[in-house]
């Protein structure tokens, strides 16, 4: 018992001690806050987005400056816009000084909710939130200010474009246009268009309805060109197709161009030692085709002398019964004679290009499909 009392004595004291220490060893830890005065608002409470209007603001987030902190700082503002909570957000953005506003797009916020997971075509509540941070003499708690508005998302919309004229084999009414394939990359909507397909001698332009006068697309000073025409006129200057068959299509209403030509073949390959492939079908070694070139079909390769080789093309499924291109005559020479026939599938005669001892070694092999040419450029 007499042991215990003393342990208690010795703790007392000790306490007495620590509480009498000199004051400036106190240690006080406070750290400064302040309640919302940045007041954020939206210019709207509730939207609609809008494909029409995807490049005007669809929502403006304001503030009033934050309020000064004691610990001397500058104040740096931080947005962050999101889905309620903020845990699935953009990352904040630093803005700059004396910033007192944020806005964002139709197509923008459109394009994030949809990255934030929310459908097209939906509605959700979004958060935006402001956040004053003051780097100063020591830490104080950001001042934040938040708000909330209702969105509905849009689904992307195709804009339309037909071909319609005398060169299109469904017929010449618009009824019977041919609808292109729009190339829609990020905000850029109904500005590129691509298509592929049979056109026959005639001509040809764009119309942007089948069933109204939405006006039209022709052509302008020359066959690269385009105009757009706020109605359809039969005045409107065509596009001429002087030779039937596969057609290649590719336009920028943005930059007024166009660019079609006679493409012949969908696909061109390769086989035969003679062009450095070997005599299996179907062939894998496709010649390479650009459709700012479209008539142009290349393909780099070796050439093995004293050896032959043919071109299947369009179609390989029926294996050696496939169609090819082949020369007029046996064992042609490409150097002195540059005739290209497009053979059907089970033609009679195998005819097929004979390669030098001059021809050999790498070259390049092109083939034009408009004026039914083949060339081999040594390298």
């Amino acid at each position: 018992m007499k042991k215990i009392n003393i342990l208690f004595v010795i703790f007392a004291m000790g306490m007495l001690l620590f509480s009498s220490c000199d004051e400036e060893y106190d240690v006080k830890i406070e750290i400064d806050t302040v309640e919302d005065g940045m007041h954020l608002t939206p210019s709207v409470e509730e939207i609609t987005l809008s494909q029409d209007l995807m490049n005007e603001p669809a929502i403006t987030f304001s503030w009033d400056p934050a309020q000064e902190r004691a610990n001397n700082g500058t104040i740096t503002y931080y947005f962050k816009l999101g889905l309620p909570g903020l845990t699935n957000a953009i990352d904040k953005i630093e803005l700059d000084a004396g910033v007192s506003e944020y806005s964002i797009s139709h197509f923008d916020l459109n394009t994030m909710l949809y990255g934030l997971g929310v459908n097209y075509g939906s509605s959700t509540e979004i958060e935006a939130e402001i956040i004053a941070s003051s780097e100063g003499d020591y830490f104080v708690k950001p001042e934040i200010s938040t708000t909330k508005v209702l969105v509905t998302t849009f689904e992307i919309e195709p804009v339309n474009l037909y071909l319609v004229g005398s060169a299109n084999p469904k017929g010449s009414e618009i009824s019977d246009g041919i609808k292109l394939t729009e190339i829609i990359e990020g905000r850029d909507i109904g500005n590129k268009y691509q298509w592929e397909g049979n056109l026959q001698i005639g001509t040809f332009k764009f119309v942007n309805s089948l069933v109204e006068d939405k006006g039209s697309w022709s052509m302008g000073a020359s066959s690269t060109e385009l105009v757009q025409n706020s109605t359809n006129s039969s005045s409107d200057m065509e596009f001429t197709v002087t030779k039937s068959g596969l057609y290649s299509i590719i336009l920028n209403k943005n930059d007024k161009e166009i660019i079609f030509g006679y493409k012949g073949f969908s696909h061109v390959w390769a086989v035969g030692t003679g062009i450095g492939v070997a005599w299996n079908m179907p062939s894998s070694t496709e010649f390479s085709w650009d459709p700012r070139n479209p008539s142009i079909f290349t393909l780099e390769c070796n050439m093995q002398a004293n050896n032959d080789f043919k071109l299947p093309y369009n179609d390989q499924s029926a294996g050696w019964g496939c169609p090819f291109l082949r020369p007029i005559v046996a064992n042609a020479n490409i150097w002195e004679d540059n005739r290209i026939q497009a053979t059907p599938a089970g033609y009679g005669d195998d005819l097929k290009w004979w390669v030098t001892e001059e021809q050999a070694g790498p070259a390049i092999v092109t083939i034009d499909a408009l004026n039914e040419t083949i060339t081999l450029e040594k390298q």
